[in-house]
């Protein structure tokens, strides 16, 4: 059982509250209790079992100095959370929208309001100067219909950071020939596209209309004809809605593969046009839900692993010293985050995961190598610490690295590996000439695609505890002190009115 305390708050008030995590019928509650607005309770997995096992990787996160009462009254200034590297810098440029979705996180509509130019160019120069090798987001409402749009563009390409850039739009802008042209001409080759399956009828439901569903097809073919491209398909997943149609909306991205190279399934969040819920237990859509049913329809044993484990993999690098400390890959993410995975399909049509090719018994296996790996980095760190004294001592942990602790992670990770699957693997690279575009055509084909959660929060399920270890950033001008701030993704979905105010 599972008795976990963790930092919430009340999804009226706002006040900062204790909650408990909990297992009760093999699903995951969050439960916390304001004293004026009484017991509010949770969904967070369908599958505890699955709940469990990622969240062990938890207690190996490395410790973060942040707490609630040192960043409640101070989130701008902290710099616990904003000196972080990033790879996901968002600017929401505009509060404006040609389209009302219900499910609408920032209750976007024709009403709202374009952030200045002069606001954007200051940020862009933050960027330039803190974090020049993040991805810039341009976001909304929707950017495209920014009244300085294309001088936007512009002062991205004069600061250096279009090779980059991407714009989150609905596509319905796009859907224009000479509109999508002139995005292309200005430098734009990467799109996240409004993109909620092949039902039209359920599209219809989750965005109010039939426009963004005809208009994502057209803007594909005229990004298409313009030339090289790298999109990412956004699914907004509903509960009863679309969830089942992922697997087709999985095949449709696959037969545009020559352009779409990720699917990004985000369920629904419980803010902005959908302020208020009562029934959180049965109309919560968790990631494990979506992953269950995938690994149930692709027939694969893990279609996505957590975000932490794919760090973790990467923590004993950083000790022994082949990371740099300051890229946002050294960085640790909260396992409470997304997921992300890669699957293809073969002749027959049947489905492939790259987790499963390469991790024995995926499905029970994979966080025990996460807690492994764990263990070893800290073991490394700790004797990394003990070589001190300059040109000797730094020698010294270099032979210790390459004789001692560099094998042990190898070993590690042969040990849990799926060697049928490794060495098929590595055979069909030895054949490609070591070259990856010709193995990823020979050994993946053209049906593949990269599979990722993104697990906003909301008022009801927001706990603090996962935000100092967020990897995406919002660049912001302050609306008091008008200075640019920056602020950790998740705060931005539950703290929409403060942001504003």
């Amino acid at each position: 059982m599972l008795d976990r305390e963790v930092h919430a708050l009340c999804p009226t008030c706002s006040k900062s509250i204790k909650g408990k995590i909990y297992v009760k019928e093999e699903k995951v509650f969050l439960e916390k209790e304001c004293p004026e607005h009484g017991i509010i309770t949770d969904l967070l997995s369908s599958d505890s079992a699955m709940w469990l096992d990622r969240m062990s990787l938890l207690d190996h996160v490395y410790p973060n100095p942040c707490s609630v009462e040192k960043c409640k009254t101070g989130i701008f200034r902290c710099r616990d959370h904003v000196a972080r590297k990033s790879p996901l810098a968002f600017i929401e440029i505009t509060t404006r929208c040609n389209m009302k979705c219900p499910v609408c996180y920032a209750d976007a509509e024709s009403k709202g309001k374009d952030m200045p130019l002069g606001h954007i160019d200051r940020i862009l120069d933050k960027i330039v100067e803190e974090d020049p090798k993040t991805h810039v987001i341009l976001i909304g409402g929707e950017p495209t219909i920014h009244k300085d749009f294309f001088e936007i563009l512009g002062k991205i390409r004069a600061k250096g950071l279009m090779k980059r850039a991407f714009i989150a739009t609905n596509a319905i802008t796009l859907a224009d020939r000479e509109f999508a042209k002139k995005v292309h001409e200005a430098g734009i080759k990467k799109f996240f596209l409004a993109f909620d399956g092949t039902d039209r009828e359920a599209c219809k439901k989750i965005r109010g209309s039939y426009i963004s569903y005809d208009s994502l097809r057209k803007a594909l073919r005229n990004i298409r004809e313009n030339g090289k491209a790298w999109i990412i398909a956004s699914i907004t997943a509903v509960k009863d809605l679309n969830v089942e149609d992922i697997p087709k909306a999985i095949e449709f991205a696959m037969d545009n593969a020559d352009i779409v190279r990720r699917i990004m399934i985000s369920p629904e969040v419980y803010c902005g046009r959908i302020d208020r819920k009562d029934d959180l237990s049965s109309s919560r859509l968790t990631g494990d839900c979506v992953e269950t049913y995938l690994r149930k329809e692709l027939d694969v044993k893990a279609a996505t692993v957590s975000l932490s484990f794919i760090f973790a993999l990467l923590q004993p690098l950083k000790s022994m010293g082949f990371l740099d400390p300051e890229s946002w890959m050294a960085a640790v993410p909260s396992p409470f985050c997304g997921n992300m995975g890669f699957v293809w399909q073969d002749k027959e049509n049947r489905f492939h995961s790259l987790i499963d090719l390469f991790v024995r018994d995926a499905d029970t296996n994979v966080y025990g190598l996460g807690r492994d790996i764990n263990r070893l980095a800290d073991q490394i760190a700790r004797a990394r610490s003990r070589f001190t004294g300059g040109l000797l001592g730094r020698l010294a942990w270099r032979t210790a690295v390459y004789t001692y602790y560099l094998p042990r992670y190898l070993f590690l990770l042969l040990g849990r590996m799926n060697k049928k699957g490794v060495f098929g693997a590595l055979g069909s690279l030895f054949r490609a000439g070591f070259s990856l575009k010709k193995f990823k055509a020979g050994f993946f084909g053209k049906r593949r695609m990269e599979i990722v959660y993104l697990l906003g929060s909301d008022r009801y399920n927001y706990i603090w505890d996962k935000m100092p270890y967020c990897l995406t950033q919002h660049y912001r001008i302050h609306p008091r002190t008008d200075e640019v701030v920056k602020i950790p993704g998740c705060f931005v979905f539950a703290f929409r009115e403060e942001l504003e105010s």
